[in-house]
């Protein structure tokens, strides 16, 4: 009898946890503002300088028209490229979504291809094919690069920033999400030229 009691205890106290972990979100939930401002990606200086105006079939249409013009764009790295001085980056162009959550996301539509080149380092997890990224850089104009073997000219973006979605190919708000009953979050980094690089809190 005195063993059969302690095991009724232990469960009534684990079940009481259950109990209080469960209030304690809920109370946290409850205590957070309806709406909560998203963390900025882009320091405001380099955001404030895109033209968002100009649509990436613009681009492709009149690229001279808009050298030196600072553009924002989104896509999925396909290939990459990288040396001791520059990266460059080979992307399937994706219109920019700002809600639910701000990133590039597949409409299933056939996309162009562009190029951000950037001088700085960069990980190469985040340079992983089927990764998200937004760049904010100048345009150059139509440039022959070899990231697929063979060179062909396409429009290409000097990055000032851009910011990288270790999706591997998964739309962003797929995350985060378990496998194997384990946790799956999104990595996510800002680079900027001369900047130290901005990690963002895991999601």
């Amino acid at each position: 009898m005195h063993f059969r009691g302690m095991g009724v205890l232990l469960q009534q106290i684990r079940h009481s946890h259950r109990h209080l972990r469960a209030l304690a979100c809920y109370l946290v939930i409850a205590l957070l503002p309806p709406a909560c401002a998203p963390i900025p990606i882009f320091p405001p200086d380099v955001r404030d300088k895109a033209d968002r105006t100009v649509t990436f079939e613009s681009l492709v249409a009149n690229p001279d028209h808009y050298q030196d013009r600072t553009v924002e764009l989104g896509g999925q790295i396909v290939g990459s490229s990288s040396d001791q001085d520059e990266v460059q980056m080979l992307a399937r162009e994706l219109p920019i979504r700002t809600t639910p959550v701000y990133g590039p996301v597949d409409t299933g539509r056939l996309n162009g291809m562009f190029v951000i080149r950037f001088t700085g380092k960069i990980g190469a997890q985040d340079l992983q094919d089927g990764n998200m990224v937004v760049v904010i850089g100048a345009v150059m104009g139509v440039v022959a690069t070899s990231l697929t073997g063979t060179p062909v000219r396409r429009l290409t973006v000097t990055a000032e920033c851009f910011h990288i979605w270790r999706t591997q190919g998964n739309p962003i708000d797929d995350f985060p999400w378990t496998m194997n009953a384990r946790w799956w979050p999104l990595i996510q980094q800002t680079y900027c030229v001369n900047t130290p690089n901005i990690i963002l809190p895991v999601s």
